[in-house]
């Protein structure tokens, strides 16, 4: 069976979720990462040698298109009021780029399926927070992409 390299776009690459997962795919010799962050120097060190660094914010369209050339999975690590505006500009840059798969990380609580009075607190502490969550939640599900939404608590 032959071994297939595939590249990975990880966005907001200095983030605290994504440093595992750009610590779990440093030993696979399968993958390609493409670590994209506004501030390089959060992304956790030593870099993979599997990796290459690229400064950018997913709102800069030219920027983004050209770090998803040749990708083949886009794994978002993003955050912000303007997260729903985020995940838009991702989403069209993956259909220019004609990217098939996406993994967004988002929040626990954006569907209200948080049992008993979690659900409650949860919205009436971090309601507010959770709604840019949802809309993104709602642009990928409407995207035609193939997707996975991670709900970390």
């Amino acid at each position: 069976m032959r071994n297939i390299m595939k590249n990975v776009l990880i966005l907001g690459a200095g983030g605290q979720i994504a440093r595992h997962v750009i610590n779990q795919l440093a030993d696979k010799q399968t993958i390609k990462q493409t670590l994209f962050a506004r501030q390089p120097a959060k992304i956790h060190k030593p870099y993979p040698t599997n990796s290459q660094i690229i400064m950018g914010d997913v709102l800069n369209h030219a920027a983004l298109k050209q770090a998803m050339q040749g990708q083949d999975i886009v794994y978002a690590n993003l955050t912000g009021e303007d997260l729903d505006i985020q995940a838009n500009s991702v989403i069209a840059a993956m259909k220019a780029c004609d990217v098939k798969r996406l993994i967004f990380v988002l929040s626990l609580g954006i569907y209200d399926e948080v049992p008993g009075k979690f659900v409650e607190w949860n919205n009436a502490v971090i309601g507010e927070p959770l709604k840019p969550f949802r809309r993104a939640a709602d642009a990928i599900e409407a995207s035609g992409l193939e997707y996975t939404i991670l709900r970390p608590a």
